[in-house]
């Protein structure tokens, strides 16, 4: 009996984990979205790494965390300055992200994080984030 070997491709994938506004303020200062990955989920190398897409606007300058399943590791920090609140505009992010920080074949969690130093320093601060997709590669049987 001859032994088959099963060609492989590398392919992009993506998932929706919002599709809508949520503002993060004081209360809650946190946006958490969990999520399935599928197994065939490749973690990616140093040049393809997963992409974190997503809109957001604030009203004051403000400091924002993103955490991947609850790792502190190499966590994302994103400064909100003051040109972007001045007329409540959305922009546009995209954000590297680290693909050994997720769970292939299980639950996941990316976590939007207002800091504690935006919070207690600004009142009646908020982020407002939407249109959150990750942008993964998977391994694909031809």
């Amino acid at each position: 009996m001859e032994n088959i070997t099963m060609a492989t491709a590398t392919l992009a994938d993506y998932i929706t984990l919002q599709d809508g506004k949520k503002r993060i303020d004081g209360q809650p200062n946190a946006l958490s979205l969990v999520f399935d990955l599928p197994s065939d989920f490749v973690k990616g190398t140093n040049k393809a790494k997963p992409i974190l897409q997503f809109k957001i606007g604030v009203n004051k300058p403000s400091d924002l965390q993103i955490w991947v399943n609850q790792d502190f590791t190499d966590t994302t920090y994103i400064q909100l300055d003051a040109n972007l609140s001045k007329h409540n505009a959305f922009r546009s992010y995209h954000e590297l992200i680290n693909g050994g920080k997720f769970n292939p074949g299980e639950r996941n969690e990316i976590k939007f994080i207002l800091t504690e130093h935006s919070v207690l320093d600004q009142e009646n601060n908020d982020v407002t984030i939407s249109d959150v997709v990750l942008i993964y590669q998977r391994n694909f049987e031809l």
